[in-house]
């Protein structure tokens, strides 16, 4: 595929895990991520780290999808160069939505209830997103079949992080890590983090651990 496509790249990011470049294949736009060589780790163990944290990313974003979560459509892995071909999708961040002073109160906070239940979603099948943030969600116009509307899609990125667990401490880290981001980028935003609790409770999120939230969060202050 990299051989022989048209290839015209566009940084999007250069981070210290992995690059996304945007490129037009075949006159699609496309996400191609590449996970960076560790100049610090030896050969023999960074490439095969490399190749099974591509592979199990792709595989977290095309198992929620089974769940009813938007992700990107991945088109392609090529393990062998720790890269993952996607979806390029044309739409903003959570954050810069969520920040926008032209944009309706009810709706961020519809957004914001959104993301509660996705996560809900994400905790009830035992996963553990392991980086949620704002700029972690996309925010797409979106056709409604139901009542043909068009409405904002919260599309969920970046699952390089993720992992499978059972214990509710690591639902509540989750949750923890998302809270303090979001309280620090959107401290105006003064309902938004109990519309995320509200969500999250609506569609199947148990209330222990949101109380283990609580008791992270006196450990963090006191550590």
């Amino acid at each position: 595929m990299t051989q022989t496509s048209e290839k015209k790249e566009q940084y999007l990011s250069i981070g210290a895990e992995a690059t996304l470049e945007k490129r037009k294949i075949l006159g699609k736009n496309i996400v191609v991520k590449t996970r960076v060589v560790k100049g610090y780790r030896n050969p023999l163990l960074d490439a095969p780290l490399r190749r099974e944290r591509t592979s199990h990313e792709a595989k977290m974003l095309h198992a929620v999808k089974k769940w009813g979560v938007t992700t990107p459509t991945i088109y392609l892995v090529e393990p062998h160069t720790s890269t993952i071909y996607m979806e390029y999708v044309d739409a903003p961040r959570l954050k810069h939505v969520l920040l926008d002073t032209k944009i309706k109160n009810t709706e961020k906070m519809r957004l914001c209830n959104e993301l509660g239940k996705i996560i809900a979603i994400f905790h009830k099948h035992h996963l553990i997103h392991g980086d949620l943030t704002t700029s972690n969600v996309l925010v797409r116009r979106n056709k409604n079949f139901k009542n043909k509307k068009t409405i904002n899609e919260l599309v969920m990125i970046d699952f390089g992080l993720s992992t499978y667990s059972h214990k509710i401490e690591d639902e509540a880290v989750d949750l923890v890590n998302l809270k303090k981001t979001f309280t620090a980028t959107h401290s105006t935003l003064n309902e938004g983090w109990g519309e995320i609790q509200k969500g999250y409770l609506e569609n199947g999120g148990e209330k222990k651990v949101l109380k283990q939230m609580s008791e992270v969060e006196s450990r963090i202050r006191y550590a």
